[in-house]
């Protein structure tokens, strides 16, 4: 009986985990069941000792774990009120989370299943994106129609630019791996109309910048060493194409220049490019202070609060730099800088050790990843980490160590 009882909430952990990769690009509601039913069956299910096995034998458990403890050791010490330690408590939550999925998609099939939930999930928001062209899709986020305006749809426009572009690889790694030349040429459109939805389609940068970099990505390590140059090639003539025949990327990136200068002349910092340079500036003024433990759990927040004193501004950027690297090493120091590059690094090592597909997904994750942390905060936005927590375990949940003893205490 207590066997069947476990098993039972052993495929419930299971099907939530299904469902927050369903619900990553599609809807938060979603992605907050699969976590509950995650959290409720996992715990019920047993099966300890394996689990402890899967999740110590990880490349990706020690930086997680190291990471986790910074955020609880960093409360001995910060000057932040209760109610901001909670909110990171929450946030940093998602780390925990992902030593849990790799033991959820353990099992090859369900972590195809995963893949799957996450390909419908974006297949969905495509199909809408294009259709609010047209008319008002009732889900949709944005309320424009025509070219020339952002369509996005279920999340904000980063975050909805961060899913498809590692999308964009899903379908192109499906592409490369089909024997049938029709199932090929079907994903490879369904590929280039996600590109079209992500540099035409959407008004932020940060999906433009991280699909360049999956592509540079994905061509290296997926074409064969004679064809890696030409593959770079065919990127950039790529992205040079595209640049030109999408007004809303041009009218971005002159944007940007525009924005910037206003900053270093004028000061100006009320401007997306703006607030990010002020922002860096001060945050590595932080770090510099102390460089060594940082200010503790919700440092950052606390100190930039006295520096943006208007509350508008504050809004912006009280809450976290937009920079993965720079919000960790201001609260946690070098060793928490440390320990989010030994993440990055430790998984594009175990990359090269699983099989073809999931080392080129991995490794164009991954510079979606490296890319946006420099721009933004992929562990700390809510609809990022989402992404992040849930894609990085799904996909190094098939590494398997040299001589691994979980079969034996399976």
């Amino acid at each position: 009986m207590r066997t069947r009882f476990e098993s039972a909430m052993d495929i419930t952990a299971k099907c939530g985990a299904v469902a927050l990769l369903l619900g990553v690009p599609t809807s938060i509601a979603l992605v907050n069941i699969g976590i509950l039913l995650i959290l409720i069956g996992w715990f019920l299910s047993g099966r300890w000792r394996w689990k402890f096995d899967v999740i110590r034998h990880n490349p990706i458990t020690l930086p997680t774990v190291l990471l986790s403890l910074l955020v609880l050791v960093g409360i001995t010490y910060t000057d932040a009120p209760k109610a901001y330690i909670n909110h990171h408590l929450y946030v940093y939550s998602k780390l925990p989370l992902m030593l849990v999925l790799l033991t959820l998609f353990h099992d090859p099939r369900w972590q195809r299943r995963g893949l799957l939930a996450f390909a419908v999930g974006s297949v969905i928001t495509v199909v809408s994106t294009f259709a609010n062209i047209w008319f008002q899709v009732p889900w949709s986020d944005s309320h424009n129609q025509g070219m020339g305006v952002s369509h996005h749809v279920f999340n904000d426009y980063i975050a909805q630019g961060l899913a498809m572009s590692f999308f964009t690889a899903l379908a192109l790694v499906i592409a490369i791996n089909a024997r049938e030349g029709w199932i090929r040429w079907a994903w490879v459109s369904v590929a280039a109309f996600t590109v079209f939805s992500i540099t035409h389609l959407l008004q932020g940068r940060t999906g433009q910048v991280v699909l360049l970099a999956m592509f540079c990505a994905l061509a290296w390590v997926a074409a064969p060493p004679a064809w890696r140059l030409r593959a770079l090639v065919l990127v950039a003539v790529a992205v040079v194409l595209l640049f030109l025949s999408s007004p809303l990327l041009r009218d971005r990136v002159t944007t940007m220049f525009a924005e910037f200068a206003q900053y270093t002349d004028a000061g100006v910092l009320t401007t997306s490019t703006g607030y990010r340079l002020d922002m860096w500036k001060n945050a590595l003024a932080m770090f510099m202070d102390s460089p060594w433990w940082g200010h503790g759990t919700a440092g950052y927040r606390v100190l930039s609060e006295q520096i943006y004193a208007d509350a508008s501004i504050c809004a912006v950027s009280c809450l976290h730099p937009h920079n993965q690297f720079l919000l960790l090493a201001v609260d946690f120091g070098v060793i928490g800088l440390v320990g989010y590059v030994m993440l990055m690094q430790r998984a594009l090592v175990a990359a090269f050790d699983l099989t073809a597909r999931y080392r080129n997904l991995l490794v164009a994750f991954l510079a979606i990843l490296f890319v946006d942390s420099f721009i933004n905060g992929p562990f700390w936005v809510t609809t990022e980490r989402h992404l992040f927590a849930s894609v990085l375990p799904l996909l190094l949940a098939g590494w398997r160590p040299p001589v691994s003893a979980l079969e034996r205490s399976a």
